[in-house]
């Protein structure tokens, strides 16, 4: 149920995902639902998020890519199958968790909290490299921010060029930050 609901968030957004939605996708009976979430909708949603989220702290933090360059090269990758694969119907849930803060503000708030982790994940790579620390938490955030820009230019375009486009200028610029 999380995994579908995840799903849906990052298509249709946090306000438009119902319960129904989740169940139907799922194919979970409707008591289930209440027994696994008694939180409700706002459960579910919030763990959604965290599913996802948990999902991309895992692609960043892998030792399987060397450099930050490369992390940021894997996490374009996992993005383009993700677009493409879904025909660019498919962003970001934990973005669109943090944008329904007046409907579910504690979805909202794990949001918060995962571009949090990602930054100090991303961080920890370039200062791991040699990037002074200031700038890496300034470089993290820059990198999430343009792959989220990225994501949406994709949709919208229904291309992956805007994301091919910044992840390449993203490794030059983190290649360049830690030599």
């Amino acid at each position: 149920m999380v995994v579908h609901a995840a799903n849906l968030i990052g298509r249709d957004g946090v306000a438009a995902t119902s319960i129904g939605d989740v169940i139907a996708a799922s194919s979970a009976p409707r008591g289930s639902i209440y027994h696994h979430f008694p939180g409700g909708k706002t459960q579910l949603m919030t763990e959604a998020v965290r599913y996802a989220g948990d999902f991309i702290s895992y692609r960043i933090s892998r030792e399987s890519s060397a450099t930050p360059a490369e992390a940021v090269a894997e996490i374009g990758d996992v993005w383009r199958r993700m677009l493409v694969n879904t025909d660019f119907e498919f962003g970001c849930p934990v973005l669109a968790g943090g944008l329904a803060r007046r409907s579910e503000p504690e979805v909202a708030d794990e949001s918060d909290q995962i571009f949090a982790r990602w930054t100090r994940l991303i961080s920890t790579r370039l200062i791991h490299e040699g990037v002074e620390a200031d700038r890496a938490d300034s470089l993290a955030q820059l990198i999430i921010a343009s792959i989220e820009g990225a994501v949406g230019l994709c949709q919208t375009q229904r291309s992956v060029e805007p994301l091919d486009r910044v992840i390449a200028e993203l490794s030059r610029l983190c290649d360049a930050a830690a030599s």
